[in-house]
């Protein structure tokens, strides 16, 4: 019902009207447009803008904002910023003004705020000039590399090359960081420089300069079968094996052989020996061989405890041009010395090598620094192999250090007892065990690079006492320091060196073992990290655990780091049963409390499980040490001149703070195997031959 009222002279008239469905509707709501949105501002950081505004103060219902931004060229950009009152633009361009505008808009109309108008500044600048600028040789080719420039936009770069009497070369980079010449001249220097580029100006490196070797490419020197007075082979030409070749006759153990002819085999830095490939198949390649007093002098950096650099590493090499290089193209080096063994008296070497062993334990074999081993391995059958580096009885007065040894066939390094030390090792595509050792070897090995390659490959260590009873002495006591092992079965997705399962274990005591193992890293192997096998093994663990231990009765594994072997991660996968501990027991010793090991991301970057080159090699280098990491102290390592003995150099165990074989954090240029090794399968990136190829 409704009550109508009528005011009429003052006077009121009620009437009641009768019920029913003639009532009025319910009038529509109100609507009304939006006012324009006030205080637009621009703001700009980088080459973005934020644009703010104030709500409109009017508009039924709430509006909604959308922001457009403009600039002379350019698309417009929009965006809806709902009841919000900010929106932002990303990836302007840098020197350009735009303007920006807001709409608020509702179903009863729109509104369009006053414009506001920003510039983005211009941030272009000068390049800085190229720093780190290096020129490397390699056979009658410099390849330069340099470091990025600073600058806006990004500098590209142009190289000289420039030496006297010849027109001066030049390459363009694009934004590249290296750039080859090839094809030079034997014998000339030449001085590289960088040039960096853009639109605000440009900048020169400072000059470097480089010499290429004298026979680069040039004449070979056919080597004799038996050197048997002191000789030097000098920079300035290449010496080829065609056959095996001994340094010096034979002096016995004692020094008094009859017959005994000792010689002294010089090498200078730079110095490149190739081994010959073209035999008749069955027949013995070619190897050099140190008859026990003899020695073999091969040092890269005349005296230095440092990293060669690519000119001074002396290269023993296969004679096939680069990019057809193989395992098995020649045999290796093999060096017999008069340090005791537990193979008896004296020894018969592998491979027809001659007689090693004595009872000289500070024997003296020369030097090996500086020094590459490649493509070797002679297999003359299954069974008769030869390793990269043999050190068969080789005593503490030997150096070996800075060697790598690159696609060997069989083992790459291997001690057969004696006393000798080696440091920083790179062991690159071993066809066998990278690192092996046995018949009571008592020396020290530190600072140690394997890389395990597609198709090929057994062991990271394989380390032994005796095979044929390990109760013989002297024991093998050795240390082992500071390696970072790399499988190549379980690796990062498209990881080059997968060999779908052919690296076996990374660390593996076998035969009476009495090793020390310190401070190592061991990850991407197939069948385990680690495991003890053999009863005498298995006893010489267990002895490691209680009290009253000895070098001599024991073995040891500590400050170690396992991570992803056979199966991703710190799974129980990383041990395994190989005929002497069952895997929870290789477990259990791993994790005694005191050896301070660890399961744990060793945080090695996946550039590690690549091929490289020798001017980009991997980085093995990783980025942190694991949190709770305690290094085991090797000074616990003594030398006493009994289990180990000191180098007569003066080289010394290490104590590191890190476990693995460079320390983390450092640059990679900084590493102690960048510049001097070589990383491609087919020895792209090594010496030419006598061809020059």
């Amino acid at each position: 019902m409704k009550l109508r009222t009528l005011a009429l002279l003052g006077l009121s008239v009620f009437a009641v009207a009768a019920c029913g469905d003639d009532d009025d509707p319910t009038p529509p709501p109100t609507t009304v447009a939006p006012s324009a949105p006030t205080n637009v501002a621009a703001t700009v950081s980088g080459n973005t803008i934020t644009v703010t505004w104030a709500a409109s103060t009017t508009g039924t219902p709430a509006p909604t904002y959308t922001a457009t931004l403009t600039a002379p060229g350019e698309a417009a950009r929009t965006s809806s910023a709902g009841t919000s009152t900010t929106a932002t633009f990303t990836d302007l361009t840098f020197g350009q003004t735009y303007t920006a505008q807001v709409t608020a808009t509702n179903s009863a109309g729109s509104a369009n705020s006053q414009a506001a108008t920003v510039t983005i500044a211009s941030n272009t600048s000068a390049p800085s000039a190229p720093g780190n600028v290096q020129a490397t040789v390699s056979g009658t080719s410099i390849t330069v590399t340099w470091d990025v420039s600073t600058g806006n936009p990004a500098p590209t770069y142009a190289v000289s090359l420039t030496t006297q009497g010849e027109a001066d070369r030049n390459a363009d980079a694009g934004t590249g960081t290296t750039a080859t010449f090839d094809d030079l001249t034997p014998g000339a220097t030449y001085t590289a420089q960088v040039t960096a580029s853009n639109s605000e100006g440009t900048a020169n490196s400072p000059a470097v300069s480089a010499t290429i070797p004298a026979t680069a490419g040039g004449a070979v020197i056919e080597v004799p079968n038996r050197i048997l007075d002191d000789v030097t082979w000098t920079a300035n030409n290449i010496y080829l094996l065609t056959e095996p070749t001994f340094v010096g006759i034979d002096c016995g153990p004692a020094g008094t052989t009859s017959g005994c002819n000792p010689a002294t085999l010089t090498i200078e830095p730079g110095t490149t020996i190739l081994g010959s490939t073209d035999l008749e198949p069955g027949v013995r390649g070619a190897y050099l061989v140190v008859t026990r007093g003899s020695k073999l002098i091969a040092d890269a950096t005349n005296g230095e405890d440092r990293r060669p650099t690519a000119e001074e590493v002396i290269v023993f090499t296969s004679d096939k041009a680069r990019g057809q290089r193989n395992r098995n193209d020649w045999g290796g080096i093999i060096i017999n010395g008069r340090a005791a063994t537990n193979a008896g008296a004296e020894a018969e070497g592998e491979g027809d090598s001659g007689l090693y062993g004595g009872n000289l334990d500070t024997d003296d074999s020369g030097i090996l620094r500086g020094v590459r081993i490649e493509f070797a391995g002679d297999d003359v059958t299954p069974a008769d192999q030869l390793n990269g580096l043999a050190l068969q009885g080789v005593g503490s007065g030997t150096t070996v250090s800075y060697v790598q040894i690159h696609y060997n066939e069989d083992d790459g390094i291997e001690p057969f007892g004696g006393t000798v030390s080696a440091d920083h090792l790179v062991l690159t595509g071993i066809g066998d065990d990278s690192v092996d050792g046995t018949d009571g070897y008592r020396g020290f090995m530190q600072f140690i690079i394997a890389q395990h390659r597609a198709f090929r490959a057994d062991n990271g260590m394989e380390i032994s006492n005796d095979g044929e009873d390990g109760d013989f002495s002297p024991k093998s006591t050795a240390v082992v320091a500071n390696a970072t092992m790399i499988g190549a079965s379980v690796v990062p997705a498209g990881a080059e060196i997968d060999d779908g399962g052919g690296s076996d274990r990374g660390v593996q005591f076998r035969e009476a073992s009495h090793y020390r193992v310190y401070n190592s890293i061991v990850t991407g192997f197939d069948d385990a990290g680690f495991c003890v096998e053999n009863a005498q093994t298995v006893t010489n663990a267990n002895n490691r655990l209680q009290a009253g231990w000895t070098p001599q009765n024991s073995l040891s594994f500590e400050g170690n780091i396992l991570w992803s072997n056979k199966s991703e991660g710190g799974t129980d996968d990383n041990f395994e049963a190989c005929g002497g501990y069952t895997e929870a027991e290789n477990k259990a010793f791993f994790e005694t409390a005191g050896f301070n090991n660890m399961l744990a991301d060793p945080s090695i970057p996946d550039d590690a499980f690549r091929y490289g080159t020798q001017m980009a090699p991997p980085n093995f280098i990783p980025t942190a040490i694991p949190t709770g990491y305690q290094p085991a102290q090797v000074s616990a390592a003594p030398f006493d001149g009994v289990d180990l003995f000191a180098p007569a150099d003066g080289r010394t165990l290490v104590q590191t703070t890190y476990a693995g074989a460079v320390e983390p954090g450092t640059a990679l240029q900084n590493a102690w195997y960048y510049g001097w090794t070589v990383w491609t399968v087919d020895g792209s990136d090594s010496r030419p031959n006598g061809e020059g190829n």
